[in-house]
C-alpha cells in the first residue's frame, strides 16, 4: 500500500526511527571526519573579524554557563553558545561542502551537535547519529532548492535551521510527532538572502550559519516542551517550499527529497576543502597551483591568467571581495607565494602585497556565455600566456582530499592556536568520539585562551 502520510512526517518518521546502529558504517565515519574537520576550522576562525563581535555580544549577554564557545575561554546558555559557535562554523572558507548540489551543512548541523550534546552530556554515539541525520535532512532540502530554484536567489542559510533542528531534537529524544514541531518552528526562522555574495566583510555570510544553528536549537527545545508549529510545513501552502522556491504540491516535487532515503547518504557526498578558499575557487586555484610547479612559474613569469567558469560560479567569485573568496586575489596569492593558506588569506601583509594587487590586473575571469551549459562541480579550466610567448592550458577537475590531507589540514589550522601535543591531543579524542560515553568534557575543551 503507498504511503499517504505527507512529505514532512515521513521524513520525520524516518529520522527518529534510525539509530545509530542502522547507520551504515561508512556514514557513520563520514560523520565522525565532517566532525575532525569542522571543529579543526572552528578552532582556527574563532577570532576572526567575522566571528569576534558575535562571541562579544555572547558574552556581554551572560546566561547560564552551559555550553562552550569555540576557541574561546567562554560557556553560556545553549542558544548563545549555538548563536556564536555558528557563526565560527563558517567564520573562514574552510568548512566542507558538497560534492553536488549541496552546501556547507557541516558549518550547521556540527556547531549544532556539539552545542547540543554538551548541554544534553549526550555520548559520542548519540552526537555521530545526530549529526549525521541532521546533515542528511538539510543536504536534502537544499538540494531540492537548488534545482526547483537555480537563480539561488534565497541564501542556503534557509534550509540550515531545519537540518540543525533534527539535530537538536534527535539529542533531545524527541519523537517524530515533536520533530515536525521542531522542523515546522525551525522553518518559521529560515532567513537568507543572495545579497550575502555582495559583502566584502564575510560578516553577515558567517551571521547566517549562527542564526541558523541558533534557530534550530531554540525550535527543538520549545518542540520538546510542546510547543507547535504546525504540520507538513515543507509542503503546506505558504509553508516553507512555496515560500523559498514557490511550489507547494507535493506532486510536483515528485519524491526527489525522498529518493533513495535510507540507501543514498547525501552526507556520503562531502567535499572536504583543500585550501581556505570558497568552493567556486578550490579547482582552478588547484589546477593553477598544478601548472605553476610543473612549469617552474613564478608571478613574473605570467603576463596574463583567463579562468573560465559557469555563469553561477562567476558570480560569486567575481562578486565577493572578500580574500576567501574573490578568485583574482586568491590566485594572485598563489602566483606570488607559490602557495595558498590560512594566513594569506587573513593577514593583510599578504593580500595587500604591492605584488599581489599589481598581479591581479593580469587575471581574467571569463564567464560561460551560455546560461545552459553545466560544468562539474569541480572542474576548471585555466590558460595562461607567458612573457616568453607560450600558451599553457590547465583543464581538470580537481580530485577530493584524502584522510591524510584532511588530517595535515586539521593539525595547520588547529596549530595556529595550539601547540602540536594539544593539536594531536585533540585530534585523537576528536577521531575517537564514538568511544565518549559523555561528549560535554571534551567539548570544554575546545574552549581555547586569546
Amino acid at each position: 500500500m503507498a504511503d499517504t502520510r505527507g512529505l514532512t512526517a515521513r521524513l520525520c518518521d524516518w529520522v527518529c526511527s534510525m539509530g545509530y546502529s542502522d547507520l551504515p558504517a561508512e556514514v557513520r565515519k563520514e560523520a565522525v571526519t565532517i566532525i575532525y574537520d569542522t571543529i579543526g576550522g572552528m578552532i582556527a576562525s574563532s577570532t576572526l573579524p567575522s566571528c569576534q563581535p558575535v562571541v562579544e555580544v555572547v558574552k556581554a549577554m551572560g546566561g547560564n554557563k552551559d555550553c562552550s564557545v569555540v576557541g574561546h575561554p567562554i560557556k553560556t546558555s545553549v542558544t548563545y553558545a549555538a548563536l556564536a559557535n555558528g557563526t565560527i562554523g563558517h567564520g573562514d572558507e574552510v568548512d566542507s561542502t558538497g560534492q553536488q548540489r549541496s552546501g556547507h551543512f557541516s558549518a550547521v548541523t556540527v556547531p549544532a551537535a556539539i552545542t547540543m550534546g554538551q548541554y544534553v552530556k549526550a555520548s559520542g554515539k548519540e552526537l555521530v547519529r545526530a549529526l549525521a541525520l541532521g546533515f542528511e535532512v538539510a543536504a536534502r532540502i537544499r538540494r531540492v532548492q537548488s534545482e526547483f530554484d537555480p537563480r539561488a536567489r534565497h541564501s542556503g542559510n534557509s534550509a540550515y535551521p531545519l537540518g540543525a533542528a533534527v539535530v537538536a531534537g534527535i539529542l533531545l529524544g524527541s519523537d517524530a510527532t515533536r520533530m515536525e514541531h521542531a522542523m515546522a518552528l525551525a522553518a518559521h526562522q529560515a532567513s537568507g538572502l543572495g545579497t550575502q555574495f555582495h559583502d566584502p566583510t564575510h560578516e553577515s555570510k558567517s551571521l547566517g550559519f549562527g542564526i541558523a544553528a541558533q534557530a534550530g536549537i531554540l525550535a527543538a527545545l520549545l518542540a520538546q516542551r510542546g510547543f507547535h508549529g504546525g504540520r507538513e510545513i515543507l509542503t503546506v501552502e505558504n509553508g516553507f517550499f512555496d515560500i523559498f522556491i514557490g511550489c507547494a504540491d507535493y506532486a510536483s516535487l515528485g519524491d526527489r527529497l525522498l529518493d533513495g532515503l535510507g540507501d543514498t547518504y547525501l552526507v556520503r557526498q562531502v567535499a572536504y576543502k583543500r585550501f581556505p578558499v570558497g568552493r567556486p575557487d578550490q579547482a582552478p586555484l588547484y589546477a593553477f597551483l598544478q601548472l605553476l610547479k610543473s612549469h617552474n612559474l613564478t608571478a613574473n613569469d605570467i603576463e596574463q591568467l583567463e579562468v573560465g567558469m559557469s555563469r553561477h560560479d562567476f558570480s560569486i567569485a567575481d562578486s565577493l571581495k572578500h580574500p576567501s573568496v574573490y578568485l583574482p586575489t586568491i590566485l594572485s596569492l598563489a602566483a606570488v607565494f607559490g602557495e595558498v593558506c590560512f594566513q594569506h588569506i587573513h593577514q593583510a601583509q599578504y593580500y595587500k602585497d604591492p605584488q599581489v594587487q599589481a598581479f591581479r590586473e593580469r587575471i581574467k575571469l571569463l564567464p560561460d556565455r551560455n546560461a545552459d551549459i553545466q560544468r562539474k562541480r569541480f572542474e576548471a579550466e585555466i590558460r595562461v600566456y607567458t612573457r616568453n610567448g607560450a600558451v599553457l592550458n590547465q583543464q581538470l577537475c580537481a580530485p577530493l582530499m584524502t584522510e591524510e590531507e584532511i588530517q595535515y589540514k586539521f593539525r595547520s589550522l588547529v596549530g595556529l592556536r595550539v601547540k602540536q601535543e594539544k593539536a594531536l591531543d585533540l585530534e585523537s579524542k576528536l577521531k575517537g568520539i564514538e568511544g565518549v560515553s559523555n561528549v560535554a568534557p571534551l567539548i570544554s575543551e575546545l574552549e581555547l585562551s586569546a
